[in-house]
């Protein structure tokens, strides 16, 4: 399937289950959202969609391999950390060496590709992977600020929609084809489902209550565990090589990782610890 177009259309078919499921179940009035509303929902549809997904699967579509593309993802909690800092929260130590650490391991992970004579494509799609990291983790820290619709449920059939609209277009725009996207096999069209299903309906729903909900810190906590999966599915399904200069970098972005999450836990325990 063309990467892009599938993407749209997945995200396309995941906003209309889910405007259905609402409607049925609570009236189609409980979908009415205000203009700014609107403009708020396509800004984080752009970014996190449009800019974050986009540019792993394009990433992914290009060769770049799923654990390198998962680490560079990795670095959310970094771009997080640094949001904050220039927003005038303060930081500990600990949380500015742990940002230090982990873009140092951003950059052992690009060093292999920076020693390679043809190594324009990988290295581009390596960077605009770190562009759309970067994208995500705003979108996800601006997010709480935005006057969002109550429901959760709203708020992600709204994103999906406006994403879904917007990278469609870009897709037929750059000269993807309908006609190749429904053109399939079976086995594309299984994955494309469940991407549609679990993928969009299911965990950015999920992703989405928890930007509401909870902590940033505590949100960022799934940077350091889905390296570890997709490293191991990528090595195991895709006979990915686990290199070792790949090895050290992954210990060092999730080591990173882990002492700005952990900095910011703490932060957070001592803001809600009550005076004696």
């Amino acid at each position: 399937m063309p990467p892009i177009l599938a993407m749209g259309m997945r995200f396309l078919a995941a906003s209309f289950l889910m405007a259905l499921f609402i409607s049925i179940k609570w009236g189609i009035g409980f979908l009415a959202i205000t203009r700014r509303q609107t403009a708020a929902l396509a800004l984080l549809g752009a970014l996190l969609l449009g800019l974050g997904l986009g540019s792993v699967t394009l990433a992914q579509y290009n060769d770049v391999p799923t654990g390198i593309v998962a680490l560079l993802i990795a670095a959310l909690p970094l771009w997080i950390a640094t949001f904050k800092a220039i927003d005038g929260v303060a930081s500990s130590r600990w949380g500015w060496l742990g940002i230090i650490i982990g873009f140092f391991g951003v950059g052992i992970l690009l060093l292999p590709e920076l020693r390679k004579p043809d190594n324009s494509s990988h290295l581009f799609w390596m960077a605009m992977v770190i562009v759309g990291n970067f994208a995500w983790s705003l979108g996800t820290y601006i997010a709480p600020r935005l006057g969002l619709p109550k429901s959760t449920m709203v708020v992600t059939t709204y994103q999906m929609l406006l994403g879904g609209i917007s990278m469609s277009l870009v897709a037929l725009v750059t000269g993807e084809r309908l006609s190749d996207f429904f053109d399939a096999t079976f086995f594309s069209w299984m994955w494309w489902l469940f991407l549609v299903l679990i993928g969009s309906i299911a965990t950015y729903s999920a992703y989405l209550w928890l930007v509401k909900y909870a902590s940033v810190g505590l949100i960022a906590t799934y940077a350091y565990v889905n390296p570890v999966i997709a490293v191991t599915i990528g090595a195991i399904v895709l006979n990915e090589k686990l290199s070792t200069t790949l090895l050290i970098g992954a210990a060092v972005v999730i080591t990173g990782v882990v002492m700005v999450v952990r900095a910011e836990s703490r932060a957070v325990a001592t803001q809600v610890q009550p005076s004696a």
